[in-house]
């Protein structure tokens, strides 16, 4: 008896460790132009995650959504917007019909994504996570309406739950977008900063770099899958100011560009591979 015991809190520890392993990154999505996207491409970057809704009675925070990216959105925060008809059904329109409102009306220059379901049974595998202590470790935290918000860590962890009634700015959320990084996931390094500018030359990505020591940098490609499609290991120093990766061999499309350097840093950016 007490063999078979044991044997079913061990299951049940493995059990319980595998359902909190998952993290927001794990998940894909597709934005509201059609582009499927590992969501993985924001490690390194805290996100505000909100159902939202063109006829609900909280549109108007899209104001506010907007003025937060305006202030903060960049290297370090990004919002990501999930169009919803489930709660009273406020977002009938199509994907085109979304993106014209949100962009006529609002002016919304953060990343909205094609419209999904959340309740059952048809929910988002990334809302399952969302709204589930079970797979998400942390809270329950079933979506009752329009404008809900999560927040998700650098390191692509849950942390916080808000209901529609919470605005955007509130100080709680502000105050947390500001709050130090403490997942050891960087996305950007003070003492490093690099940026990939237009291709100069076809079939090649420039990389621009402004630094003040000399450190080894990997540099991994990957497709909007997580697949590596390039790798490339070289010592940067302060007089090394560009570097030329060849991209003839990958396909064209979105993806993402990681750099890691031997101090633990870990950079990422989006760019579109364009043959």
């Amino acid at each position: 008896m007490k063999k078979t015991l044991l044997f079913v809190l061990i299951l049940f520890a493995i059990n319980i460790q595998a359902q909190t392993t998952e993290t927001f990154h794990d998940f894909n999505a597709v934005t509201i132009r059609g582009d499927s996207i590992s969501l993985s491409i924001y490690a390194g970057k805290k996100i505000l995650v909100v159902n939202t809704a063109s006829y609900c009675g909280f549109t108007p925070q899209y104001a506010d959504l907007e003025a937060l990216y305006l202030q903060y959105g960049g290297p370090n925060f990004e919002i990501l917007g999930f169009p919803c008809n489930d709660f009273g059904g406020q977002e009938p329109g199509s994907n085109g019909s979304i993106d014209s409102f949100c962009t006529g009306t609002y002016n919304i220059s953060f990343q909205m994504m094609s419209r999904i379901s959340i309740t059952a049974p048809d929910t988002a595998e990334v809302y399952k996570w969302l709204q589930n202590a079970s797979r998400n470790g942390v809270a329950d935290a079933p979506v009752a309406w329009n404008f809900n918000k999560f927040l998700i860590d650098e390191a692509g962890n849950w942390v916080a739950y808000y209901p529609s009634s919470v605005n955007p700015l509130d100080t709680a959320i502000v105050n947390w977008i500001l709050s130090p990084n403490t997942t050891g996931i960087k996305n950007q390094d003070a003492q490093f900063v690099w940026t990939i500018a237009g291709n100069p030359v076809k079939d090649v990505m420039r990389l621009q770099f402004s630094n003040s020591r000399r450190m080894n940098c990997t540099f991994d490609i990957f497709d909007i899958h997580g697949r590596q499609l390039l790798m490339n290991t070289l010592s940067i120093g302060p007089d090394m100011k560009e570097l030329d990766l060849p991209v003839h061999s990958l396909p064209d499309g979105l993806c993402l560009v990681r750099m890691l350097d031997s101090e633990g840093g870990m950079h990422m950016q989006k760019v579109i591979i364009q043959n």
